[in-house]
């Protein structure tokens, strides 16, 4: 048997297909705001609802012949329906598969002809599928894998349309069940991918993402540990900092999904010959990002380079940002290497960056003061930045949020305190509101 992990039983066409029907067949609802109630507690953007197929027999045909080819490829002997699900698409999947359905009980119904849990005829050994049409946490498929696990039978799969991506991995390890694989057509941030390219759904009002200052360092996590963070913080109008998530999922896939969740910061501090920034710089056309990063240590020449692919490929709104000295390099390391007290090599590098037509600077709070003085039209960019109180951590030339807007700096970036925090979407607002005086 193959894994699961990480794939999906639709192709991507095949994905944008089913959520366009989803849409047609008014089983796939949306808000920008992220107001929509879920059951468990909560709100969402988008809430999928394959029950109202009952009412729309072509949408029952369209989703139920869809949703049998994984049980025919997964050759299994029984199809578990989950009963929560209430949906009239397990009944149409058996009947086209010719797959015996079984549906298990939450509870077993007592004073009834079919008194235990399990509905219809199950044998140990049988190896079985669940089918629901969605999950989120997993929490209620747990009862069904009890009951199977109980009766001796084999469970192949959990079989669902969308994947919410909440936490059933954690959950199902917990239970017991981390064994059993879940098999999706679709994630939901495929869905929220298509309404917003497609300009169904608004990313986030552009007033909004003017006034926010915050870029959120999002280092040191993969996809999945940040998805339920650039969820919620969508509406917000960060801007959203990669790097070394850049070079795992790689520009061609990470630029155009992370672009659906805010403006994109690529990173990549780029300081090689000219040729190797000018390789890299025409991979951003298919999906510009808000700005790129370059040493100003490369030189005119790089940057120049650097803009004019950028140019040429049709990413001209991109920015392009020079790192002038390292926030974590203190004035004793920074005199070592360049034999220069910080201040001053941020200037020198900052003109020289200039000159070949930086967008804007990255330096620390403490030298964005008199960058502000010299070049008061630049994008400047400040790491090193931490609330009253909060851990610096490897960051040596550090200033609080607040002094940082007082002295000129456009844009702040925050990772470790956000992303360490115990409620990161909670933290960002609290900077943003009490030390940034920004109301999202």
């Amino acid at each position: 048997m193959f894994s699961f992990d990480g794939s999906c039983w639709l192709c991507p066409g095949e994905q944008e297909e089913a959520i366009a029907m989803a849409i047609k067949g008014r089983s796939l609802t949306w808000d920008n705001a992220r107001k929509l109630p879920l059951k468990k507690g909560g709100t969402t953007d988008i809430y999928e609802n394959l029950r109202l197929t009952r009412s729309r027999p072509d949408m029952l045909r369209y989703f139920g012949e869809l949703c049998a080819n994984p049980f025919r490829r997964l050759r299994v002997d029984r199809i578990v329906e989950v009963p929560e699900a209430v949906s009239p698409l397990a009944g149409y999947i058996s009947a086209i598969t010719n797959i015996p359905l079984v549906t298990i009980r939450e509870e077993a119904k007592d004073g009834r002809v079919v008194k235990g849990k399990i509905v219809g005829d199950l044998n140990p050994g049988d190896r079985v599928a669940i089918f629901d049409n969605v999950i989120t946490d997993g929490a209620s498929k747990i009862p069904a894998l009890t009951a199977l696990r109980s009766a001796a039978a084999e469970i192949v799969a959990m079989v669902v349309l969308v994947d919410r991506q909440q936490g059933w991995k954690e959950l199902l390890v917990k239970a017991g069940f981390g064994d059993v694989g879940v098999w999706p057509g679709f994630y939901l941030h495929d869905a929220r991918k298509y309404l917003v390219t497609h300009r169904l759904m608004q990313r986030c009002d552009s007033a909004t993402e003017a006034k926010n200052p915050m870029i959120v360092a999002l280092d040191g996590k993969s996809w999945d540990e940040i998805l339920p963070l650039i969820d919620q913080l969508r509406t917000t109008g960060c801007i959203l900092k990669v790097n070394d998530l850049l070079f795992n999922k790689g520009i061609e896939w990470l630029l155009p999904n992370l672009s659906v969740y805010g403006r994109v910061m690529a990173d990549l501090k780029g300081h090689d010959i000219k040729n190797t920034l000018e390789n890299i710089s025409r991979h951003f056309g298919a999906c510009p990002p808000w700005a790129v990063t370059v040493h100003a240590s490369g030189g005119r020449e790089m940057i120049m380079a650097t803009r004019a692919k950028l140019n040429e490929v049709g990413a001209s709104a991109t920015k392009i940002l020079a790192v002038t000295v390292l926030t974590s390099i203190d004035p004793k390391t920074c005199e070592d290497i360049y034999h220069r007290m910080p201040l001053d090599q941020v200037l020198n590098l900052a003109m020289e960056a200039n000159i070949a037509g930086a967008d804007g600077f990255v330096c620390s709070p403490q030298e964005v003061g008199k960058l502000k003085e010299m070049y008061p039209n630049k994008e400047l960019v400040t790491p090193g930045v931490r609330s009253p109180g909060a851990d610096a951590g490897d960051q040596k030339r550090v200033d609080t949020p607040a002094n940082a807007k007082a002295n000129g700096a456009t844009k702040q970036v925050m990772g470790r305190q956000v992303l360490g925090a115990k409620d990161p979407v909670a933290e960002v607002q609290r900077v943003l509101r009490d030390e940034l005086g920004v109301v999202t």
